[in-house]
Order: structure tokens, then sequence, then C-alpha cells
């Protein structure tokens, strides 16, 4: 394998790592107020709808100086573990694009110069299970079950619709296996739509690299159950 290739190898499991972080929180009991449902009940509903979710779009950006490597990604996922994006990363202080392609067990990728690569997915992304993330049993619905705490802080707009917004503490156990490294639970918000129950943002606040402020990893969602084409890409 080529350095160039190595290198590009060596970034695949960042990207699809946070992939998987396009679960925000969610779960258990807890609060809300005279006007709004506890937040348990909205973060279960969202679960419940999530596990019929077929398809999905998500960005994720950060803010600040978060504990992580990635800085942008573009993605769109399938129940079924297929998914095709682009992602922004950091090596060496130095921003590299990527985009990428899952189909079943094999990853496509390629950088800004050179042409599209191919590897298993055990060779470049070994370290967790893309078909994880729309997995009922594993993936985003576990990680909204398992939050813990969760209290409803009103009503916001996101996206044009009326939103919870939910703030819960992510467990490590369900994050962990999405985000590899992580080492203790995170505070988080997330907004679920009051009409259809879809998860449409969530804020997830993560360490600082410097010791210093948390920074933020902030995850959008849209085009719920979309019949996304995911083909291998022209050579």
């Amino acid at each position: 394998m080529s350095s160039s290739r190595a290198r590009l190898a060596r970034l695949l499991p960042i990207v699809l790592a946070f992939a998987l972080t396009a679960g925000c929180g969610g779960g258990g009991g807890g609060g809300g107020s005279d006007k709004n449902p506890p937040g348990g009940q909205v973060l279960q509903e969202a679960a419940n709808v999530l596990r019929n979710t077929a398809s999905l779009s998500f960005t994720l950006r950060t803010s600040g100086d978060p504990k992580v490597n990635v800085k942008s990604v573009d993605a769109k996922l399938l129940k079924n573990g297929n998914s095709q994006g682009s992602v922004q990363v950091t090596e060496l202080g130095l921003p590299i694009q990527l985009d990428f392609v899952v189909l079943g067990k094999a990853v496509y990728f390629k950088g800004l110069t050179g042409g599209w690569q191919k590897e298993t997915l055990a060779q470049v992304a070994g370290i967790y299970d893309p078909s994880a993330v729309l997995d009922p049993d594993r993936g985003l619905v576990q990680l909204l079950v398992t939050a813990k705490d969760p209290v409803t802080r009103g009503k916001e707009k996101v996206a044009g619709q009326d939103c919870y917004r939910v703030h819960a503490t992510l467990a490590q156990a369900a994050l962990g296996r999405l985000v590899p490294g992580m080492t203790s639970d995170a505070p988080a918000d997330i907004w679920v739509s009051t009409a259809d129950k879809h998860v449409l943002k969530a804020e997830v606040e993560v360490a600082s690299k410097s010791g210093g402020k948390p920074g933020k990893v902030t995850i959008a969602f849209a085009d719920f159950g979309k019949p996304f084409s995911i083909v291998a890409p022209a050579k």
C-alpha cells in the first residue's frame, strides 16, 4: 500500500466512526414542564420513529477545540449499512478532504488528488460495523434510549420546524460503541420535532484538546426515509 493510500486508509475509521455519530442523544425518564412532555417521553418517541427509519442524511460540524480529528461530515446512510459522503479531517495540523462510499463489506475512498481506492471494510474500519448506524439494536436507537436524566427545556425551531429541546447525558457505553475513544459520559442537547418526532439536531459537548473550554460537535439530520441510491463510484 502506498504512503498516500495508507494515510487515507488510516483516516477511514475516523470518517466512519463519525458517521455513526449521527446518533444524537436520547433516552430514559426525566423532567419537563407543565406545558411540555417529559424528556424521557420525547426521546422514547424519537427512538420509536427511528426504529422504522430506512435512511437519512446528516451534516456534522465542530466548533471550539473539541478533542476530535473530524472538522466536518456530509453523509447519506441506509439502514443496511451502506453510506456515501465526504469528510474533512485534520492530520498534523493540515486539513484533508476525503470522499467515501461504503457498500456491504467494501469501502471506496479518495482524496482531493488521485482516483478511487478500494479496501475491505475490515481493513480500514474494523473498529466498528457501519451496519450498526440504523440498526435498532445497536446504533442510534440505543444511544437515544440509554441517555441519562433527559429533561425537556422548552421549544425551539430547527429548520423551520417546532422542536422540543431535551438536555441529557449520553452514556459512555452506548456512545463509545459509536465513537471509539470516548472514555466518559457526554452532555448533549437534542431537538426533536413536535410533529413527526424526528430527531433534527444534536449538540454534544466534547472535552477540549487544550484542556480549556469544551468544544461542540453539532449534527443536523434530514431526508428521513428518502430512497438514496448508493452505488460503487466509477473508476
